[in-house]
């Protein structure tokens, strides 16, 4: 299911969840499977008329399918990947969903991760070349934005995920498997509260449907019945590695609070923090501890910086690192020495634009420092 070139990070399972269930990233596929694939689309919905005969609901189901599909959109990843055999390049599809007049897209972050070339399929078959703009990978969600906007483009109206009840109909849209614009129906399940938080403040909760979410549906979105975007399709919980009836959305009023950034800062950096021991081992240098830097989102304020993340994968300490990477020792003037230094450091930097920072690279110790006043804004208002 999920590609070599991301990680899967496991959320608590539900109550009483079998042994053998496993929590996946519901991921996107190989473009090459939606480029063999025989099946065409015989007619779009705007060749066909509404039968009269519908019930209610296949009428609602309808109307919120042509609602939404010209906000819909396809998402081409490539990247360098490292295998026995050398580099190779890889790619893959993902779906997201235009919100803006100024093309910006939503989607999963794990359909962006890592990736070095992005490319937005529209509904009139026409690719666009988009830039990353922000991604925060424990809560899968991620911007994009097209690098020469096109005017015109149909944007999807954002509800909110917080006036929702279990029970209600839920209509999911993307490409599971390579096939675009697939429309499926279920009902909002659960809402589930797994104990975490993103950035220290934003509790980390999930939608939970059983409209059907398959490999390719990552980053598309999950519709109330008015059509509007209430989150974006995550993962799934699964035996077969298909879809089974759970599937986890990221409700869109979270993405909303983790797309502003009036009052906090945002850096581009996915890694881990490692303790004394872990640094000892891993890296054989005896320092307090650091954040060891896996990935760093291209553009953003760490990569300007030219802070590097990782490319030899590993598996020490129980868990999977991707190595090479910088080690951060030091935000400002406070060591990196335990998961707290990141959040302290954004209070204490809190009005400033300029966040110094000391790495090792290389068995040496280097500084840079990262602008942080492109990423202090909101891009909802943008």
């Amino acid at each position: 299911m999920k590609t070599e070139a991301h990680e899967s990070r496991t959320l608590k399972r539900p109550s009483g969840a079998p042994r053998k269930l496993i929590l996946a990233f519901a991921v996107f596929l190989y473009a090459l499977v939606a480029a063999s694939c025989t099946t065409e689309v015989i007619a779009g919905p705007e060749d066909r008329a509404m039968p009269d005969y519908l019930t209610n609901e296949e009428a609602q189901s309808a109307r919120v399918y042509r609602k939404i599909l010209p906000a819909v959109v396809t998402i081409y990843t490539s990247q360098k990947v490292f295998r026995d055999a050398g580099e190779a390049q890889q790619g893959a599809i993902g779906s997201g969903v235009l919100i803006s007049p100024q093309c910006h897209v939503l989607t999963a972050a794990h359909v962006v991760s890592g990736a070095e070339e992005i490319m937005v399929k529209t509904q009139d078959g026409k690719m666009h070349p988009a830039e990353f703009l922000f991604s925060e990978a424990s809560a899968d969600i991620a911007l994009i934005k097209f690098i020469n906007p096109r005017p015109g483009l149909q944007q999807a109206e954002l509800g909110d995920s917080d006036q929702l009840v279990v029970g209600q109909a839920a209509y999911a849209l993307g490409s599971p498997y390579g096939l675009e614009n697939s429309f499926s129906v279920g009902n909002i399940s659960a809402f589930r509260d797994f104990g975490r938080y993103y950035d220290a403040t934003i509790p980390a909760r999930f939608i939970q449907t059983d409209a059907a979410i398959n490999v390719g549906n990552s980053g598309g979105p999950l519709l109330n019945s008015k059509g509007q975007v209430i989150g974006i399709a995550s993962r799934i919980l699964s035996v077969s590695g298909g879809f089974q009836g759970i599937g986890f959305v990221v409700p869109i009023n979270t993405a909303k609070a983790l797309l502003s950034f009036k009052n906090r800062f945002w850096l581009g950096i996915e890694g881990i923090y490692l303790n004394q021991e872990g640094v000892s081992k891993l890296l054989n240098r005896e320092l307090k501890g650091g954040l060891l830097i896996e990935r760093v989102a291209k553009g953003s304020p760490a990569d300007k910086a030219g802070l590097r993340g990782g490319s030899v994968a590993a598996r020490m300490l129980g868990r999977d690192f991707l190595l090479g990477g910088d080690l951060i020792i030091s935000f400002g003037t406070a060591e990196a020495c335990d998961s707290d230094c990141l959040a302290d450091a954004n209070r204490r930097f809190a009005d400033s634009d300029r966040l110094p920072v000391k790495f090792l690279r290389g068995g040496v110790i280097m500084e840079t420092t990262i602008d942080l006043s492109l990423s202090r804004r909101d891009f909802l208002e943008e």
